[in-house]
C-alpha cells in the first residue's frame, strides 16, 4: 500500500517531489521504493531472514532503543534539508514517533484496529503514536471508530480507504481457472475457492480449513480450496492443517507466499476472507477489483465499507460461512452479479485517482498548519 501511496503522489506532484523511505528491515520492494526515494534501513543486516540467530537479533532489537537513536541521527540530517513532514504508514511506530522533535508535523495511516494496536505495541508504544500524531488517516471506518474509542478526536482522523492504482483487465474465469489448475497439476475444470493471507489465528486459517472440511463433506463434486500466504511452518499453522479429515485432505492445498495473488483470484469461483479482525481487506479489493465474489465475516468490522451486506456472514461460525458459500457455487449467475457488483463499487469508490488527491490534500492541510 505504501508503494502505491508514494507512486501516486509522484506522479502528482512531479519529480521535484522528494522523499525518504525508512524500513524496519529490508524486503522484497526496497529496489521499487529505491527508484523513488532514498531508502534506509533501521535494522542491521544480521536481523534479516528466517533463521534462529536472526529471529533472536529481532527480538533483541525491539526491547534496546538502538533504532531511535538512528531514527534520531536520521531526522536531524533531514532536517538540514529543509521543510517537510514524517508519513507514518502503521499505528505501530511509537517508539520512533517518539523521538521525533516538536515542530516535525506527523501523519499516521492507521491499517490496524484497536485490537492490532493493543497487540503489536506497548501501552507506552501506544501512547506515543497517540499524542505525536498531528493527524490520523483511517483506513476504515471501524479503524476510525476504534481511534475515537482510544480518545483521538474526530478533527485529528481522515478516512483514507486502500484503493487499486489502476483497474485491471478482467479475465475469463475458464481460462485464468485452466491457467492455475495447470500449475498445481489439477483438470482444468477443477473449481476453485480461495483464501488468502498469514496463516495465523487473526487470518483464520483454521476457520478455512473448517469451512474446507464441511464443503467437501456435503457435496459430490467439491471444489478445491487454495490458502496463499506465508508462516506455514508455524505450530498454529501446522496445528490448523492437521485439523484437515481424510475427506477433505486432497482437496485442499497451502500454497504458501506468492509474487502474485492475481491469478489465484482471477481463477476462483469465491474469494473468501475468513479473518477474525479485519482492518480493511486488500485480498477483498484486489479480487473484487477481478470482479469476484468476496465472502467475509462481519465480525472482521472493517469490511462493511467494501462488501455489500449479503457477502457479510454474520454468524462467525464455520457451518455459517459454508452454507453461504455453497448457496454462490450453486447459484453461479448470482455469483457473477456479485462479482461485477463489487467491481463496480471498486471502481466508483477504491482508486488511486480518488484517494491519492485525497491524501495530498489532507497532507497539505497539517504541513500548513
Amino acid at each position: 500500500m505504501l508503494l502505491d501511496i508514494v507512486r501516486g503522489v509522484r506522479a502528482a506532484k512531479g519529480a521535484d517531489w522528494d522523499c525518504e523511505i525508512i524500513f524496519d528491515h529490508g524486503g522484497a520492494l526496497r529496489e521499487e521504493f529505491g527508484s523513488l526515494g532514498r531508502v534506509r534501513v533501521l535494522s542491521h543486516p544480521w536481523t534479516e531472514g528466517p533463521g534462529l540467530h536472526a529471529r533472536l537479533l529481532r527480538r533483541v532489537g525491539k526491547r534496546v532503543p538502538f533504532k531511535a537513536r538512528r531514527f534520531a541521527g536520521w531526522l536531524r540530517e533531514w532536517q538540514k534539508g529543509g521543510d517537510g513532514l514524517i508519513y507514518s504508514n502503521t499505528g505501530t511506530n511509537g517508539q520512533l514517533l517518539a523521538a521525533i522533535p516538536r515542530g516535525i508535523r506527523v501523519v499516521s495511516h492507521i491499517h490496524e484496529l484497536a485490537y492490532g494496536l493493543r497487540r503489536f505495541c506497548s501501552a507506552r508504544e501506544l501512547s506515543a503514536t497517540l499524542s505525536r500524531t498531528d493527524m490520523f488517516l483511517a483506513v476504515s471506518s471501524a479503524t476510525a471508530s476504534d481511534l475515537s474509542d482510544l480518545g483521538v478526536s474526530n478533527d485529528r482522523v481522515a478516512r483514507i480507504s486502500n484503493f487499486v492504482m489502476t483497474m485491471p483487465e478482467l479475465a475469463d474465469l475458464t481460462v485464468a481457472r485452466g491457467e492455475v489448475c495447470r500449475r498445481l497439476g489439477l483438470p482444468a475444470v477443477t473449481r476453485l475457492i480461495c483464501g488468502c493471507g498469514h496463516a495465523d489465528w487473526l487470518k483464520g486459517l483454521d476457520l478455512f480449513v473448517g469451512i474446507a472440511n464441511k464443503i467437501v463433506r456435503n457435496g459430490e463434486n467439491p471444489p478445491t480450496f487454495l490458502w496463499l500466504g506465508g508462516n506455514l511452518h508455524r505450530r498454529f499453522a501446522r496445528t490448523a492443517m492437521g485439523k484437515l479429515s481424510d475427506a477433505a485432505r486432497p482437496f485442499v492445498h497451502f500454497i504458501g507466499e506468492v509474487d502474485d495473488a492475481s491469478p489465484y483470484f482471477a481463477a476462483s469461483e469465491v474469494v473468501l476472507v475468513p479473518s477474525r479482525i479485519e482492518n480493511f481487506s486488500r485480498v477483498a479489493l484486489e479480487a473484487g477489483a477481478l470482479a469476484r465474489p468476496v465472502l467475509a465475516f462481519a465480525a472482521a468490522r472493517g469490511l462493511a465499507d467494501l462488501l455489500d451486506s449479503d457477502c457479510v456472514v454474520s454468524e462467525m461460525t464455520e457451518s455459517a460461512m459454508a452454507a453461504a458459500l455453497e448457496a454462490l457455487l450453486t447459484d453461479p449467475v448470482d455469483a457473477a452479479l456479485k462479482g461485477a457488483r463489487l467491481r463496480d463499487r471498486i471502481a466508483k469508490e477504491f482508486t488511486a485517482e480518488k484517494w491519492i488527491g485525497e491524501i495530498i490534500r489532507t497532507v497539505e492541510k497539517v504541513d500548513c498548519v
